[in-house]
């Protein structure tokens, strides 16, 4: 049997718009094409519609706040469903299995909305873990290369499809009646908003003057109608009006002709729905609409016009489409350019695009091995290295997250010997800098002093006594040694806390992945970094240390975004240290004109040291007298009655 390929239908939770008849107009002709044996749908919460011959799996509604909570959830279906592929009707992907994603639009991105939105932070990370793309518009492929920074990403165009037709002269006078339209009117689809520049049709509408009187107006995006549209409008009948499928059609087919101004669509549906029911279309000559239009419809040029201009040309769309011969050529062109955009085609388009997906996903055994242990992507050989005088071990980077690694490592029994731990000479001076730079952050942070801060891979202790003994609740976090200078203060999880700090270790992670899964589950206020970065390691870098072996893993500027696009976090440089902050700590730290440190924070970075000796110092052995005497009493709660 094939593999399978997950389908979130995360959107069905959401609403039942235009991307949900999308995804299931998808679903029912998958099924009839003998697709539907290789799709396990994902219900949110039994949000989704039921189509015979799909499989489907119930999992919890998704949450923005939740995001890597869900990922797991995600992660943990794609797993027990064997899936090749994952593909999300939204924004949502798994772990580690291989994503798709079908791109709608790039509004937000192309228009300048604001980025940091949860739903459009999802958006980002969800189109970075991505390895392949569809996009229903060539206009919305090449915005999407554009926002990447990736010019020869290879985009699938799946046109979306329409079933609408023309509504009978009896559908057409019955909706007509049951809404009191008695005049030839013109119709407004969808929403209001700024940027589907509907204030242009009101303006030329307006110049119609008196003859506004005439006509009525359809808008079909419900609400209530703007005051600043209402007096454009001035005489003519408006109606409001939230219709489902058949009124739509009806709608579109007794209308004079369909005005969509848009500045940016992702695909352009109302144009297709409009030409498919028999109504002249009037748009304009920007992003998709001409793709969807094509010779069928008139267009308004809005790129480096004035606004009077444009007025203008739409006022003379609105009288030209109603001569008898002009409404004649664009109702037949019309109707012949929508047979182009059929459900059968998109649904047959999309299953060749994530068949050929899911087949590249199947590595060979030999390339599987070689995948990136961090994000699962391809790695390419960069040389081989002799590690502990004995190993010819190659060195790969990924060419997708950046990161450079070891081939799986086998030596590491060999490698963590206690007599290895003379090679980490800096261990004082690291450790002591590394506890200063904490300490300046939690205030800058706005982190109290009943913060805590664990040492991940705290070796002997000695940062966690430093940060202790400078009264800061610090404790210590190592699998592997015990820290001598920090008994008593060791911690067998490195979650609920306030800051994970990571001095040297990201480096001996050998299944990076599953550490930073782990480590970003409990969402930590920040995440301190500190690691030889480099975007292109060479053999002779001193930091491989290969005299050791311990060395295995290795960010990059690349890997380090990445990270920071996967676990929603922001990025601060402090002092040599990548701070991977969450995103409303992040505000505290990070002035938004520069996004860089606040200026007011610049003073704290220059006396890092100083800063941390006052804390040592200003009330000598108070902080190492208090926890002595906690010990005594944790000792003697553990002593039997």
């Amino acid at each position: 049997m094939s593999a399978k390929i997950v389908v979130d239908g995360v959107f069905f939770q959401i609403g039942r718009s235009g991307i949900a008849r999308v995804w299931l107009k998808l679903l029912q002709h998958w099924a009839q094409q003998g697709f539907g044996d290789r799709v396990v749908m994902v219900d949110r919460n039994r949000t989704c519609p039921r189509v015979e011959g799909i499989a489907y799996r119930d999992a919890p509604a998704f949450a923005h706040h939740n995001d890597l909570a869900d990922r797991q959830v995600l992660q943990a279906i794609c797993d027990e469903e064997g899936a090749q592929l994952f593909i999300s009707t939204y924004y949502t992907f798994p772990l580690t299995t291989p994503s798709a994603m079908l791109v709608y639009d790039m509004i937000p991105e192309v228009l300048g909305w604001n980025l940091q939105e949860p739903m459009w932070q999802q958006k980002q990370r969800a189109m970075h873990h991505a390895s392949h793309f569809a996009a229903i518009s060539e206009n919305t492929a090449k915005d999407l290369r554009a926002h990447l920074g990736r010019p020869d990403l290879a985009v699938r165009v799946a046109y979306t499809g329409c079933d609408f037709g023309p509504a009978s002269p009896g559908a057409v006078e019955s909706f007509q009646a049951r809404h009191g339209i008695n005049r030839p009117y013109f119709m407004i689809s969808g929403s209001r908003s700024s940027y589907k520049n509907v204030s242009l049709f009101f303006r030329a509408f307006a110049s119609l003057g008196d003859e506004r009187a005439r006509y009525g107006i359809v808008c079909t995006g419900g609400g209530r109608l703007e005051p600043e549209f209402a007096a454009l409008a001035g005489p003519a009948d408006v109606r409001v009006l939230i219709l489902d499928d058949a009124e739509m059609q009806a709608a579109y087919s007794g209308a004079i002709a369909l005005v969509y101004p848009s500045l940016y669509e992702g695909f352009g549906l109302p144009v297709l729905e409009a030409m498919a029911c028999a109504c002249p279309a009037i748009t304009t000559r920007i992003s998709s609409m001409p793709e969807v239009g094509g010779d069928a419809a008139l267009y308004v040029d809005v790129e480096g016009r004035a606004e009077e201009e444009m007025t203008a040309q739409l006022a003379q769309h609105l009288l030209a489409v109603q001569q008898p011969g002009t409404r004649r050529a664009l109702v037949d062109a019309g109707r012949s350019q929508a047979t182009r955009f059929r459900w059968d085609r998109m649904a047959e388009v999309m299953r060749e695009f994530l068949t050929e997906a899911a087949a590249a996903t199947g590595l060979p055994a030999d390339r599987a091995a070689h995948a990136c242990r961090l994000c699962g992507a391809s790695t390419r050989g960069l040389f081989s290295k002799r590690l502990l005088n004995k190993y010819d071990v190659q060195f790969r980077q990924c060419s997708h997250c950046g990161a450079t690694q070891t081939e799986k490592p086998y030596w590491l029994d060999e490698a963590y010997v206690p007599e290895n731990e003379r090679f980490d000479t800096g261990q004082v001076t690291r450790s002591l800098v590394n506890a200063a730079v904490v300490n300046a952050l939690l205030p800058m942070a706005g982190l109290g002093p009943g913060a805590r801060v664990v040492d991940y891979g705290c070796g002997s202790g000695l940062m966690v006594r430093a940060l202790r003994d400078a009264g800061i609740d610090a404790w210590g976090y190592d699998r592997f040694a015990t820290p001598r200078l920090a008994l008593g203060f060791q911690t067998p999880t490195h979650r609920g806390f306030d800051v994970v700090n990571l001095c040297e270790v990201v480096e001996h992670f050998d299944e990076p992945r599953r550490a930073f899964d782990d480590l970003f589950a409990s969402d930590p206020a920040l995440v301190v970094i500190q690691t030889g970065i480099a975007a292109q390691v060479t053999e002779s870098w001193e930091y491989l240390a290969p005299e050791h072996g311990q060395h295995i893993f290795f960010l990059s500027p690349t890997t380090v975004a990445w990270l920071c696009r996967t676990y929603g976090r922001r990025q601060i440089a402090v002092s040599g240290f990548q701070v991977l902050a969450r995103s409303d700590v992040a505000e505290r730290l990070i002035d938004p004109t520069t996004g860089s440190l606040r200026d007011e924070h610049h003073q704290a970075v220059q006396n890092l040291l100083p800063s941390l000796l006052v804390g040592l110092f200003s009330r000598p052995y108070f902080h190492a007298s208090r926890d002595q005497q906690l010990l005594r009493r944790t000792e003697l709660a553990a002593q039997p009655a």
